[in-house]
């Protein structure tokens, strides 16, 4: 989530918070009138929905910058372009490289390729969860369409090396 959804999400809460309780401080909740209280949970329930529509945008978000593209000696990532792979570097190295320095920022260096331009792409490697001791995600190949789970670095390298 970014900081600045999260600085919303935290001031629409405690405004809310602050109008329920000077509701009930001003001693409107013994008006009969329960429509205040109705419209008080729905705003809550938008307010955790929203929450919850949010996080789950910028985590998919996040899965789709993950994605990396494998060639023959090359790879292309969203954020940082297309990479030579380095003579004696293993691709699975050069992909965890990209994967390390992510930024997740707006800024994309080129769109994803499309199937007309995928001339030489062999793999795509969709990361599901990059820590230092988990890697987890899929594997699909580009020829024939087929994914593959992995969930360790050893098993991306037997797949896609």
């Amino acid at each position: 989530m970014k900081k600045s959804n999260a600085i919303m999400a935290a001031i629409l809460a405690v405004v809310s918070a602050g109008s329920l309780g000077a509701w009930y401080g001003l001693g409107l909740n013994k008006v009969d009138e329960p429509l205040d209280l109705v419209v008080s949970v729905i705003w809550w329930v938008a307010i955790v929905a929203g929450i919850a529509i949010v996080t789950r945008m910028e985590s998919t978000r996040r899965e789709r910058v993950r994605t990396v593209y494998v060639a023959d000696g090359r790879i292309y990532n969203s954020e940082t372009g297309t990479r030579s792979v380095a003579a004696g570097t293993s691709v699975v190295d050069s992909i965890a490289a990209v994967l390390g320095s992510l930024k997740y920022d707006f800024t994309n260096i080129a769109e994803s390729p499309d199937a007309s331009r995928r001339g030489g792409f062999r793999y795509v490697v969709r990361t599901s969860d990059y820590d230092e001791g988990t890697w987890t995600g899929e594997v699909v190949n580009v020829a024939t369409g087929n994914a593959v789970p992995f969930s360790s670095k050893a098993e991306l390298a037997r797949i896609v090396e």
